[in-house]
């Protein structure tokens, strides 16, 4: 067996930075977006992190919470432009 298989697969929302790991925002919507999350020593770690600081996971990827607001803030905007 080739050490290729041992490694576990790493989600492609995980980016790597001097054998750190953090998770990238998946839409980078807010002009403040963090763009990343915390940088962590395994990317289990930094899942962990996202998952505490009310990140929201979108089944393809992760939003930070600065995004989620910034969406929130949008939609309360169009309800209200409505006159919903």
């Amino acid at each position: 067996m080739s050490k290729d298989n041992n490694h576990e697969k790493i989600p492609t929302y995980i980016v790597q930075q001097n054998n750190q790991y953090s998770v990238e925002c998946q839409i980078k919507r807010a002009t403040d977006c963090q763009g990343n999350g915390e940088y962590c020593d395994s990317h289990e770690e930094a899942q962990e992190w996202v998952e505490e600081e009310c990140w929201i996971f979108s089944g393809e990827g992760w939003i930070c919470f600065t995004c989620v607001e910034s969406i929130w803030r949008k939609l309360v905007q169009n309800r209200r432009q409505k006159g919903a």
